[in-house]
C-alpha cells in the first residue's frame, strides 16, 4: 500500500474502470475451455498471480460472493441470500499457470460445496486475530458478473456506474463479461492507495492477462507485468545516461571542478558515514602528495586492493591526482592471482587495507 493502515478505517474509496478488449477476453475463454475450467477460475488465478507479484506472499486469500440459492428450499423464495466465500490459494513453489489453474479449480469447487456456511459462522469458528482497521480473513475481493442475458425484442439494458465514494475492502476487482469485452473496475480504499498506484495496476493487470494467454506454461515469476511504457522507461530512458565530457579533462579534474561548485555538498555515502566534496578532495590531495614522494609519476602503475569503502575512493582519486595509473585488485581473488597481476603490471606501489595484507606478496 501507499499509506499505513489507519487504526480506524474511514471506508472512503474510489473506482477506476477500464475495458479488456474482446480478442483478449476470447483468448482467456479459449484457455479456460482447453484447461477444463471456468472463466472465473482463470480470472481468479490471474488475480492471485497479481497479488503474489505485488506482495511476494504465497498464501493468498480472496473473497467473493455467492447467490446462496444452492438449496432447493430457497429457489422460489424472494429475498437476498447472498453469502461471502473465502478462497484460499497456495502459490508455494512458484507454479506454472496451468498448475495454478488446477489449484484454483480445487479451491473454488471446495468453496462452492460449502457455500451455505454463513461467513459470520466461519469467522466465529476460526476466531482470526481481529484488527479494527481491517476485515476478518481477507482484504481483497473478486467478482465476475454473469454475461448479459438475451432480452426480448424491443427491450434493452444499460449499465450505469454508481460511484458511492466508499470501499468495503482494501481492493476489489469487479469484472463484467460484456459483448464488447471485459469491463474491469478496481474499487480501492483511498486510506491505503493513491490513484496513480491503481492506474499502474490497471496496466499490470492487462499485461498479466496477455502473458497468461500467451504462455500458460510459464511460472508465475516469469509472467510479464510491466507495460511497454514502463519497460521503455526502466530499460532505456533511465539508462540513457550518455553525456559528452570535455576531452581535455581527466576524471579527477572533473571532480575538482565539482568541489569548486559544491564544496559542502555530500560527495560520498558509505554505511553511516558521509563525506563532503571538500573533505574528500583534501584526503585525496594528501594521498597524492604522499604518492609523489614515493616516486609515482605519470602512468606509474599503482595497485589498489581494497573493499568498497571511503578509503577505496580516496585511493582512486589520490592515484589519479598523482598522475599514476591505478590497477584494481579485488580482495576476493586468490592470492596467486593477485601476485600475478602485480607482477604483470609491474606495480611498484600498492595501496591496501590492513586486513588484506596477508593476501598480497
Amino acid at each position: 500500500t501507499d499509506h499505513p493502515r489507519p487504526q480506524v478505517p474511514t471506508y472512503r474509496g474510489a473506482v477506476q474502470s477500464f475495458m479488456i478488449p474482446k480478442p483478449l477476453l476470447d483468448a482467456l475463454k479459449d484457455l479456460s475451455n482447453r484447461e477444463g475450467v471456468t472463466l472465473y477460475v482463470t480470472l481468479l488465478a490471474a488475480f492471485n498471480s497479481l497479488l503474489y507479484r505485488y506482495t511476494a506472499q504465497e498464501d493468498i486469500l480472496v473473497g467473493t460472493v455467492t447467490a446462496g440459492r444452492k438449496l432447493a428450499q430457497v429457489e422460489n423464495l424472494m429475498g437476498v441470500f447472498i453469502n461471502t466465500l473465502v478462497l484460499r490459494t497456495d502459490l508455494a513453489g512458484n507454479p506454472s499457470v496451468r498448475e495454478l489453474l488446477k489449484r484454483v479449480q480445487e479451491v473454488t469447487l471446495a468453496a462452492q460445496d460449502h457455500q451455505d456456511v454463513p461467513f459470520e459462522y466461519l469467522v466465529k469458528e476460526l476466531q482470526p486475530e481481529r484488527d479494527q482497521g481491517q476485515n476478518p480473513l481477507f482484504q481483497a475481493l473478486l467478482l465476475l458478473e454473469p454475461p448479459q442475458a438475451i432480452l426480448p425484442s424491443g427491450w434493452s439494458l444499460a449499465h450505469m456506474d454508481v460511484n458511492t465514494d466508499t470501499a468495503k475492502f482494501d481492493l476489489s476487482l469487479i469484472l463484467d463479461d460484456r459483448p464488447d469485452g471485459l469491463l474491469c473496475r478496481f474499487e480501492y480504499s483511498t486510506d491505503l492507495f493513491e490513484a496513480a498506484t491503481i492506474s499502474r495496476m490497471q496496466g499490470h493487470w492487462r499485461t498479466l492477462l496477455a502473458g497468461i494467454v500467451e504462455a500458460p506454461d510459464r511460472r508465475l515469476s516469469e509472467l510479464p507485468l510491466l507495460t511497454d511504457a514502463e519497460r521503455q522507461q526502466l530499460l532505456l530512458d533511465w539508462n540513457a545516461t550518455q553525456v559528452a565530457y570535455p576531452a581535455d579533462r581527466c576524471v579527477h579534474q572533473l571532480f575538482e571542478d565539482q568541489v569548486e561548485r559544491t564544496p559542502n555538498a555530500v560527495a560520498l555515502v558509505f554505511e553511516d558515514q558521509e563525506v563532503t566534496y571538500r573533505d574528500l578532495n583534501t584526503q585525496a590531495n594528501q594521498l597524492a602528495h604522499h604518492l609523489r614522494q614515493l616516486e609515482v609519476r605519470s602512468e606509474t602503475p599503482v595497485g589498489l586492493c581494497m573493499d568498497r569503502s571511503i578509503e577505496m575512493v580516496v585511493g582512486l582519486l589520490g592515484i589519479l591526482k598523482a598522475g599514476g595509473a591505478y590497477v584494481p585488485l579485488d580482495p576476493a581473488y586468490p592470492s596467486e592471482r593477485l601476485a600475478f597481476m602485480l607482477q604483470d603490471t609491474r606495480a611498484s606501489v600498492l595501496l591496501t587495507q590492513e586486513r588484506h595484507r596477508d593476501l598480497l606478496p
